[in-house]
């Protein structure tokens, strides 16, 4: 359980920053590039992340930002992979995604995929260690194949229930661990460890 980052890439603008916002829809980050496979959205880039490889060099950008995209993707083990590729070493990608108790997360038609803390694995933790490196990651050669290190895990709750972060944080953890609908979205902030 954690709090919410606030406004994303808040920093854009402050750093010089080669920032990738996928998916952006109407919502543009100021000093990003904002990317989006639908011209009614007026991308700086259109582009379908479905369709790989992206219009990116290795090692290029130094952030990306993708909110409540990855759950539309087909492939999205495909962009995750695809994200590396682009990110520089140390590069930081923050993937926000509908929480797994929200009913949301798979009641809207176009939402493809549902996602938990172990829909990653094969990367590694903060502590270095592989995560729920299970036999399937082994065989399927996925183990240390996206070298993403999970730095940052934040279940976000609806706005409703923020006071419960700061007044009674046990029983808000006992009721996004029990009952549905407390908890908003999940973000995942993922650091590039290797080439």
């Amino acid at each position: 359980m954690g709090r919410d980052r606030g406004k994303m890439g808040k920093d854009v603008q402050e750093i010089n920053l080669k920032v990738l916002n996928l998916g952006c829809g109407y919502k543009k980050m100021i000093g990003a590039t904002n990317v989006d496979a639908y011209k009614v959205c007026d991308p700086d880039v259109l582009h379908d992340l479905n369709n790989f490889p992206y219009p990116w060099e290795d090692g290029e950008i130094d952030r990306i930002y993708a909110t409540h995209v990855f759950e539309h993707l087909e492939e999205w083990w495909k962009a995750f992979k695809e994200c590396s590729r682009v990110l520089k070493k140390g590069g930081i990608i923050e993937i926000r995604v509908p929480d797994v108790s929200n009913s949301t997360a798979l009641s809207y038609r176009d939402h493809l995929h549902v996602f938990t803390w172990h829909s990653f694995n094969g990367t590694r933790h903060s502590n270095g260690d592989l995560y729920g490196a299970g036999a399937n990651a082994w065989a399927e050669g996925e183990v240390g194949s996206v070298p993403f290190q999970l730095v940052e895990y934040i279940q976000v709750p609806f706005g409703k229930y923020e006071w419960m972060i700061k007044w009674c944080p046990w029983v808000l953890n006992w009721c996004a661990n029990h009952l549905r609908n407390f908890i908003h979205e999940q973000c995942f902030i993922f650091k590039k460890i290797g080439g």
